[in-house]
């Protein structure tokens, strides 16, 4: 195809060539005809004529091309800096667009790696999915059977409640039977304690007398046998007996001996491990810091923590202790009360279990708060240590009482009512506000209620004319304590604490508040009434005197010492005795009832929720303690890290100081080499300078020499204009007939060659050379229609000649071919290859080095000519890649589809050897149809890829295409 285009072109230029040389000749035969009329002189003047027409004619081009080529010049020149400076605007702005474009590709990037690990980690998705949908239909159906199953639980577990409703009900009242045995028990545990330790005492002096006893009875038996042989036989029975009874009383002492011991043993050892204990303690604190030691510190707070149950637990002893010594007694009768000082004893016992029960309920509402409260609180509660160390000491002090067996109704009970009063202001002051733990207060109230009630009754009974009314308030009293105490969930059994609110809270404290100033009321009446007794009896207290005045004391002065005891007690809220003490008594039993009846009802009961308890503020203390001694270490760590840091690093500044002299060494040594080439460029400068301005004067000249020469040419082209006027008046003067009349005679003479070009003015003005142009133009127009139509048919014949094409007609693939998908596939590939092929054979490209001077090198890789020609390769090669990928793929798909065509191995399949084989003969199915040529540079040699076009893969029903480099 390639050579039948330029076979055309050829032709083109030789039917060119043809019409050039045809007006030449009609020039040529002008010319003689005017040699033979004018001669050679009118011919050569005619001729030069043309000639300066000619040349001012390319002199007037010469000179509009020059203009144009100034013109242009300049232009380019301000297009040029233009560009230039667009250009450079364009390029900051790409630059700044770059930046920004490399700042999104790194966060691009850094998001790409998180998103590659979200999708790394949601790999297994789909199959957690059907799992949990498998579990999720395995738990509905276990669902429906646990439902089944709870209806039936539910049903056991109401009658499970009404069981457990009448079993607790019998378990509160054993409970409390039992709380009583418990009691009695610890009584006689204390009595066999120290029965035991008196028994030690007498078996060590009676094992002292059974030595001496042994010591007489070896005596008597030396004494014994020296006596008769008659009385021997008598004797032996008798002394064996004794033997008998002496080894098992000895037995049994050092049974007791042996007991003893190991109690002694026992309280040497827990002495040791209290003397250890303390000595640990001890040595532990001088690892703390001064800060944890300190007034006010963490320690003083442990301390204080440490304090509040060992008081409680001191008030407990103490109550029981005077539990035994005082023998507290409800019936007191009048003689009891004024015979003996039983009632009076009984009444002081009373009294100081009240207010130790009093100080346990503060305390252990302490002890709750001070575990729920902030670490601030709890620090500067601890700052009061000194002050509750001073309430101890009163604490300690009644201890000591006691045991010197001191302590009796004469001892001063101020020192504890100021301890109570003490803790109770602290409370309301700072501590009010903290969690309350509700069981415990309800506790220690109905505690404190069932011991100020027996204390009411003692004073009621050695009151017993002041109001009969009181005793029956004291029982309604006692009887609700005992009920809510029933109720009162034990510590031993499951936790089910009691939640109330803060009304029934102050309700509870009133109550308290009351019942007590009762009890103080009456006990300074009763004391009051005694002293009056003693002074009407004159001191004694005799049954003589008791005779005198069985009377006692008249109601009048009985009732004169109550006003002063609730006075004394009240102070302005004292209303007299009767009301007074009635109406505190009422508010106290209507507190009970309401509270019985409550906890009957289970309305403080627990409802099943746990809250979540807090940490406690000491062991927030102790981790923030630790955490801070774990950052100090850490700190260290760092401190030390960050020295060798330092030394690293002055190191380093060393290093960087002695580059840097080098450095400045080097840089004095740039800044004169700068003030050199400063010197030389500034030489340059003038020197390049003055070249500019000889080169400016220099084209001054020549413009000023060229505008001469323009005047003088156009002084010239003036007068060949009026020489050309005058010429052609001449010409129209000569006649048509004498013209042909010339030619005509002169035709058949020759005459030498004259020059091309000829008298194109006459030759265009006659009519017959007209004629004669325009009849050989349809001529040689003819003969280019024939020669076209002539060659198309040559073209036919050769086309009619060739075999003719197998054309596929049915082009579809059949249903349910078994490589229909493959097939699709591989059509799609062929055709995309071959549109790439046809792209690249269409639209050849040719390197542009326009861009830059010849030369210089080029200012970047992307304008190198050398990448143009390697990007060409590449993609040659790729092209090529594709190709022979695409046939083995065509390969693998027509052994896959045709019976015994494909072997299949462990890890690959492979075609058989015969339909190999068979694929590389030519069979007449192939056949050439054409050949593509499509050009490239490489290494500025131009080569020729050759494509062949076959039509080979015909086993399907339809034919691809496929391409072949040779």
């Amino acid at each position: 195809m390639f050579c039948f285009f330029q076979s055309e072109g050829l032709q083109q230029e030789v039917e060119n060539l043809k019409e050039k040389v045809e007006e030449l000749t009609v020039d040529l035969e002008i010319l003689r005809s005017e040699i033979s009329e004018k001669g050679t002189d009118g011919v050569a003047s005619d001729y030069q004529v043309k000639q300066l027409e000619q040349q001012n004619e390319r002199l007037r081009d010469a000179l509009v091309k020059m203009r144009d080529l100034s013109n242009q010049e300049k232009n380019d020149a301000a297009r040029k800096t233009k560009l230039n400076e667009d250009m450079s605007k364009e390029s900051t702005a790409l630059k700044k667009d770059k930046e920004k474009l490399q700042s999104e590709v790194a966060s691009l990037q850094a998001e790409m790696i998180d998103l590659k690990d979200q999708v790394d980690a949601a790999l297994g998705a789909e199959e957690m999915v059907e799992t949990l949908t498998e579990r999720n239909l395995k738990l509905e159906d276990k669902i429906q059977s646990l439902e089944e199953e709870l209806a039936d639980l539910e049903a056991l577990h109401e009658m499970n409640e009404e069981l457990q409703e009448n079993a607790r009900e019998s378990e509160l009242e054993l409970r409390e039977d039992m709380d009583l045995a418990n009691g009695k028990v610890a009584e006689y545990k204390r009595k066999l304690d120290a029965t035991s330790e008196t028994i030690a005492d007498y078996e060590s002096t009676i094992s002292k007398f059974r030595e001496l006893v042994t010591s007489l009875k070896e005596s008597i038996r030396e004494l014994q046998s020296k006596q008769a042989e008659a009385g021997q036989k008598e004797a032996t029975p008798t002394i064996e007996t004794f033997d008998f009874k002496a080894k098992f009383a000895e037995t049994k002492a050092y049974a007791k001996d042996y007991e003893t011991i190991s109690k002694t043993i026992d309280m040497e050892l827990r002495k040791l491990e209290v003397a250890q204990a303390n000595k640990h303690i001890a040595m532990l604190q001088s690892f703390m810091p001064d800060f944890f030691v300190n007034r006010g510190g963490d320690h003083d707070a442990v301390l204080m923590l440490l304090m509040i149950p060992r008081i409680i637990g001191k008030a407990e002893m103490l109550s029981s202790q005077v539990k035994e010594k005082f023998e507290l007694t409800e019936g007191i009768n009048r003689e009891t009360v004024l015979k003996t000082h039983k009632a009076e004893q009984s009444s002081f016992g009373n009294n100081v279990i009240l207010m130790l029960s009093t100080l346990q309920a503060v305390l252990r509402q302490y002890e709750s708060a001070l575990n729920t409260c902030s670490t601030d609180l709890l620090l500067k509660i601890g700052t009061l240590l000194p002050e509750m160390n001073a309430h101890e000491k009163s604490m300690d002090y009644f201890v000591d009482l006691l045991r010197k067996d001191t302590l009796d109704e004469t001892v001063s009970l101020d020192l504890l009512e100021k301890s109570i009063a003490y803790f109770q202001q602290l409370y309301t002051v700072h501590l009010s506000s903290e969690k309350v733990d509700c069981t415990s207060m309800m506790a220690d109230k109905i505690r404190l209620t069932t011991n100020a009630t027996a204390s009411g009754r003692t004073g009621t009974n050695r009151n017993i004319y002041l109001d009969e009314d009181l005793e029956t308030c004291c029982n309604d009293t006692r009887t609700c304590a005992r009920k809510i105490k029933r109720r009162l969930p034990q510590k031993q059994g499951p936790a089910t604490p009691l939640n109330f609110g803060k009304e029934i809270q102050a309700l509870l404290s009133e109550a308290g508040k009351n019942i007590t100033h009762i009890v103080r009321s009456l006990q300074y009446t009763a004391a009051g009434a005694m002293q009056q007794a003693a002074l009407l009896t004159g001191g004694r207290m005799d049954i003589e005197n008791l005779k005198k005045d069985s009377e006692g004391l008249l109601p009048k002065k009985i009732e004169e010492i109550a006003y002063q005891a609730t006075d004394k007690v009240y102070g302005k809220e004292d209303n007299g005795p009767y009301d007074t003490l009635r109406k505190s008594f009422g508010m106290v039993v209507g507190a009970m009832n309401k509270l019985a009846n409550a906890m009957e009802n289970g309305e403080y009961d627990f409802d099943g929720t746990h809250e979540k308890m807090p940490l406690a503020p000491v062991k927030v203390r102790a981790d923030m303690l630790r955490t801070q001694i774990a950052d100090i270490e850490l700190m260290k760590h760092r401190m030390a890290t960050k020295d060798e840091e330092i030394v690293e690093l002055k190191k380093k500044l060393l290093m960087k100081q002695e580059e840097l002299s080098s450095q400045q060494i080097r840089l004095g040594l740039l800044e004169k080499k700068v003030e050199n080439a400063t010197r030389d460029s500034d030489d340059r400068t003038d020197q390049m300078q003055r070249k500019m301005d000889d080169q400016l004067a220099q084209f001054k000249k020549k413009e000023k020499q060229y505008e001469e020469t323009l005047d003088s040419l156009q002084a010239d082209i003036d007068a060949l204009e009026q020489e050309k006027y005058e010429l052609k008046e001449r010409l129209k003067v000569l006649s048509k007939k004498s013209l042909l009349e010339g030619i005509s005679r002169q035709a058949s003479a020759t005459s030498p060659l004259s020059p091309m070009g000829g008298m194109s003015i006459s030759m265009q003005e006659s009519p017959v050379l007209q004629q004669q142009i325009v009849t050989l133009k349809e001529a040689l127009k003819f003969t280019k229609n024939e020669n076209i139509r002539l060659q198309a048919d040559q073209m036919k014949e050769k086309m009619a000649k060739l075999p003719p094409l197998r054309i596929q007609i049915n082009l579809e693939i059949p249903d349910g071919f078994p490589g229909a998908a493959d097939l699709k596939n591989l059509v799609k590939q062929t055709v995309e290859l071959q549109n790439e092929v046809n792209n690249l054979c269409s639209h050849p490209r040719v390197v542009d080095i326009t861009k830059r001077k010849p030369g210089l090198e080029p200012a970047s890789q992307s304008v190198d000519p050398v990448k143009e020609l390697i990007a060409r390769t590449t993609l040659l090669t790729l092209l090529e890649k594709k190709m022979q990928e695409l046939q083995a793929n065509i390969t693998t798909v027509q052994a896959a589809n045709r019976p015994g065509g494909q072997v299949r191995a462990d890890f690959s399949t492979f075609p058989t050897p015969q339909f190999a084989k068979m694929l590389h003969e030519k069979s007449s199915d192939s056949m050439l149809v054409a050949k593509k040529y499509c050009s490239t540079i490489n290494g500025g040699i131009y080569k020729k890829l050759n494509c062949t076009t076959v039509t080979s893969f015909s086993g399907f029903g339809h034919n691809v295409k496929k391409y072949r480099p040779r």
